[in-house]
Order: structure tokens, then C-alpha cells, then sequence
């Protein structure tokens, strides 16, 4: 059942969210303090020496109009890390961002890298062109799994049910991760096979498919992804080892967090998955802090964004990254009227 979250977060955050003062039926805020703050820290962290914060950073970053982020997506299109590199072609894509045109057409061609090469295929994709698509049906053979795989990934984000035939002719690849963001991208475009395989792929005993799979739970109908993400909120074993109890404590946290922030993104409220993103953004562990911010991401509105500074005060870099992502949506959602 759908339920309103306000009072409960207005109950769990009193003081962050007593400074947002604008009432409920007012517009939402386009921009704040604590937007400015996110923003500058994904483009300072988005120049660091670690090249998967630098992706991550463009990958939040996706997802606003603001022209600074545009900037950053640009210099990502040019770094030396080819992860960094597709994740710019990626986000290129999903902002339609026309002004990288240029630079895309000739990495397309010239990138030495067969999954930037695919990134690039799928923001012109988005852009219009078709001229590269079948590129595709070379590049999903490629001997590089991480091609593969970033081949499908892409394919069931392009939402055209054209790909499901070369999709299928691949479903069953050597490589366990491939196998998998083919059947994501199958579920994606609706295939209903491939929508019960994640689900099921959810609850398995392994925690990191659970952890993906929870995530591609996100993008499937409710009727289908609802279910195995409220299994997710459930709590650990009762009968747990006590050698492995505090592993399997941190695990059980984890897959709630993972499950709900993808009810969140479904616009699936639930006072569960609220309650375990608000008592876990003050956690002794960082990793947890930063799902807890991502979770609180999908769930807060702009005019409620303020309870997340301090979280973009954290010690931890990873945690002020995640809260500024979670910033950078929830105003993006803001601006499109979500």
C-alpha cells in the first residue's frame, strides 16, 4: 500500500527540515544553498586521482540542466580512464546534451576503447543518429566481457524493443555479469521472462546479485518490482552464527538501503524503507551513510534537501559524494516538476 512519507520525515528530521520554510503547496525551490554546496563538491571530487569517484560524479551529474554540470560531463569525455570516458558518453546521452556533439562523433570511431565507443553510440543514439547502431551487433561479440556487458546495459537504456532479438541471441554468454545486463536489459524492454529472472536475482542468497538486481528492480513495472524490494526491507536471519553476525548485520543493512532507494525511485512510499534511510545517515559505517544519502535522495523534495548538509560535511569523502548526488536529483526532480 502507498503511503505519504511527509510526517514521517518532518518527525525524523525536525530541526533540518524547520529551516524550509516555504508551505507545502508552494513550488518547488529550483536551487538553494544546499544545491550550491553539492555542486561544488562533484566538481572538485570530479578532478580527484581516483578514476571511479570521477565516473561517479559525472554519473550524478546526468542528471541536472544546470550548465556547470554540462562542463563537467565534457572534461569527463576527455580523460584519460576510459570508465570515466563512458561514463561522460553515457551521460551525454540521457541529457541529450546536443553541445558534445562534436566530440562524440569522432570518439565513436577513433576511442580505442570498445565500451567509450559504445557510450558514444548511445548518446547519438539520443541525439538522433542512427548512424552507428549497428556497431552494436559487433561490440555485444566483443572478446572484452566489460564490452559485453556495457553493450546490453546501453541497449536496454536506448528503450527500443528492436534490440530484443540480439539480445536473446546473447542471453546466454560465458561471462556471469554479461548473462546478467543482457537479461536486465531484456526486463528493461519489457520482456516479462527476463522481469521475473531479476526479481528472482533479488532475493538470491548472494548479496551482491541481490544488491544488483535490486537496483534494475527500479526500472520494472511495480506490479513486478515491488514485491521482491519489500522483501529487501526484512531483517536478518534470526539464527545467525555468532562468528558471522556482525558481517551478516552489515549485509542485511546494506540490501535494505539498496531496496529502498529502488521503492523510492519507484515512487513506491513506504515508512519502512524511510525509517532505515533516516536512522542510518548518522551510521558508524560511511558505506552505509552514503546509501542512506542516496536513499534519502529519491525520497526527499527540494523544499526538504536541507536535511542533508550535513551529510555534505561528512568526514568521509564517498559519504559527501553520495549526498551531494542525492542533492543534484532531488532538484532535478524539482526543475521537471517531479
Amino acid at each position: 500500500m502507498k503511503r505519504a512519507l511527509s510526517m514521517l520525515l518532518v518527525l525524523a528530521l525536525p530541526l533540518a527540515l524547520s529551516r524550509c520554510g516555504a508551505p507545502a503547496n508552494d513550488p518547488e525551490p529550483l536551487s538553494s544553498e544546499t544545491f550550491e554546496k553539492a555542486l561544488a563538491i562533484l566538481q572538485v571530487q570530479a578532478h580527484t586521482g581516483n578514476a571511479d569517484a570521477r565516473a561517479n560524479c559525472i554519473e550524478a551529474l546526468q542528471v541536472s540542466a544546470d550548465p556547470r554540470a554540462l562542463e563537467i560531463i565534457e572534461q569527463g569525455l576527455h580523460d584519460p580512464e576510459w570508465v570515466v570516458r563512458f561514463a561522460a558518453a553515457m551521460a551525454a546521452g540521457q541529457r541529450k546534451a546536443a553541445m558534445v556533439r562534436p566530440v562524440l562523433n569522432t570518439l565513436v570511431t577513433t576511442d580505442p576503447n570498445g565500451s567509450v565507443r559504445v557510450g558514444c553510440i548511445f548518446a547519438l543514439r539520443r541525439l538522433g543518429d542512427e548512424t552507428h547502431m549497428s556497431d552494436l551487433a559487433q561490440t555485444i561479440e566483443s572478446p572484452d566481457p566489460a564490452v559485453r556487458a556495457n553493450t546490453a546495459l546501453a541497449l536496454g537504456k536506448m528503450g527500443d524493443d528492436s534490440a530484443i532479438p540480439l539480445l536473446e541471441r546473447h542471453r546466454n554468454d560465458d561471462d556471469v555479469r554479461v548473462r546478467f545486463e543482457i537479461t536486465a536489459a531484456l526486463a528493461r524492454l519489457g520482456d516479462e521472462t527476463a522481469q521475473k529472472v531479476v526479481a528472482s536475482e533479488s532475493v538470491n542468497k548472494y548479496a551482491e546479485d541481490q544488491f544488483t538486481a535490486m537496483e534494475v528492480c527500479a526500472d520494472l513495472p511495480e506490479r513486478v518490482g515491488s514485491s521482491p524490494l519489500l522483501l529487501g526491507l526484512g531483517d536478518a536471519p534470526p539464527k545467525v552464527p555468532p562468528e558471522m553476525a556482525a558481517q551478516v548485520a552489515y549485509l542485511t543493512t546494506c540490501r535494505q538501503l539498496v531496496a529502498a532507494r529502488s521503492l523510492a525511485k519507484m515512487k513506491y512510499n513506504n515508512e519502512r524503507a524511510a525509517e532505515l534511510a533516516i536512522n542510518n545517515r548518522v551510521s558508524a559505517d560511511p558505506q552505509l551513510r552514503a546509501l542512506a544519502a542516496l536513499a534519502l535522495g529519491d525520497m526527499l523534495s527540494s523544499r526538504e534537501a536541507v536535511a542533508l548538509d550535513k551529510m555534505l560535511e561528512d568526514p568521509e569523502e564517498s559519504v559527501r559524494r553520495a549526498a551531494a548526488a542525492a542533492v543534484v536529483d532531488i532538484f532535478a526532480r524539482a526543475a521537471k516538476g517531479m
